[in-house]
């Protein structure tokens, strides 16, 4: 049995809507109705009843619940011994991203590292920003990749890379007349296509909303903005993006314009603050400085 599934079950029967449970897992719905598909399939039992209000769990499925909760919580035990045992075998980093920073820049520059240093174990767990800060407060995580917000009492912050944020809108915007950009309080009342509310660049538009003091209407939160984009075929809204996820806009109507923000958005590498990194951690804090100087984060000429 598929750990993953059972996970994927747990969170469907605790959130009892497939959109909820998708983005809590960050998967697809697609992709998670395939899982759900594959357990009923291997358990040869129906586990909820499809309708067009939604998913119902069957008698069976609620008895299987507690005991497949048990059997996770079990082998989450079980993993925890386990990586304390690496630790002590070796050196392990533990690396937080905020929830849809990694649509701004891959990850890949950390197997990188570990490629030239095999000797360190790295691990990288996303999850949103408040949590994120929470873990490296709490020691569980070494260093995190944050955005603006964040309170600097309490982390050691290190910028890496200052970007914009664009607005993406079909070619009809009365908005998306002109070159110039677009300042920010524009937005104010303008329907707005955006990330979902555990997205930590939706945490950053939310933060530019309040010190703009304006109100626009947020018409689709979700992880998949760029899908609205994409399809779009007449003026629904407004969508705000990063440089790049705007180069993945491949709907030939839609203009992009910057937006002149209340101040850039920033993108951070966080250890707790007055904390004292270990040799490995101040070693790949090095190696996380050198690589955003020599590779900063895309940005779109001309807007």
């Amino acid at each position: 049995m598929h750990m993953k599934y059972v996970t994927s079950f747990l969170t469907l029967y605790e959130e009892q809507n497939i959109s909820k449970a998708s983005a809590k897992l960050y998967i697809t719905q697609q992709g998670l109705s395939r899982q759900l598909q594959a357990l009923e399939h291997e358990l040869g039992v129906l586990l909820f009843e499809r309708s067009k209000q939604g998913l119902a769990p069957t008698a069976i499925c609620t008895s299987l619940y507690p005991v497949l909760q048990r059997m996770h919580g079990e082998y989450e035990r079980a993993m925890g011994i386990l990586e304390e045992h690496r630790k002590r075998a070796g050196a392990s980093i533990t690396i937080a991203f905020a929830q849809g920073i990694s649509n701004s820049g891959s990850p890949e520059f950390l197997f990188d590292y570990q490629k030239m240093h095999p000797e360190v174990g790295i691990e990288i767990i996303e999850n949103t920003q408040p949590i994120c800060i929470q873990k490296l407060l709490n020691r569980e995580v070494n260093l995190a990749f944050l955005v603006n917000p964040i309170d600097k009492s309490l982390l050691q912050a290190v910028p890496l890379s200052q970007g914009d944020m664009y607005a993406a809108m079909h070619k009809s915007h009365p908005l998306a007349l002109g070159k110039a950009p677009i300042d920010f309080a524009l937005l104010d009342g303008e329907n707005i296509i955006t990330g979902s509310t555990e997205n930590a660049l939706r945490g950053m538009f939310d933060y530019f909303c309040r010190l703009t003091n304006i109100r626009p209407h947020v018409i689709v939160s979700s992880n998949y903005s760029l899908d609205y984009v994409n399809a779009m075929t007449e003026n629904t809204g407004i969508a705000t993006v990063t440089s790049t996820m705007a180069l993945r806009i491949t709907n030939p109507d839609i203009r992009i314009h910057r937006l002149l923000t209340p101040e850039s958005g920033c993108l951070y590498c966080c250890t707790p603050k007055n904390a004292d990194p270990d040799r490995e951690v101040s070693a790949l804090l090095a190696f996380i400085r050198r690589h955003f100087e020599q590779e900063p984060i895309l940005k779109l000429e001309g807007l």
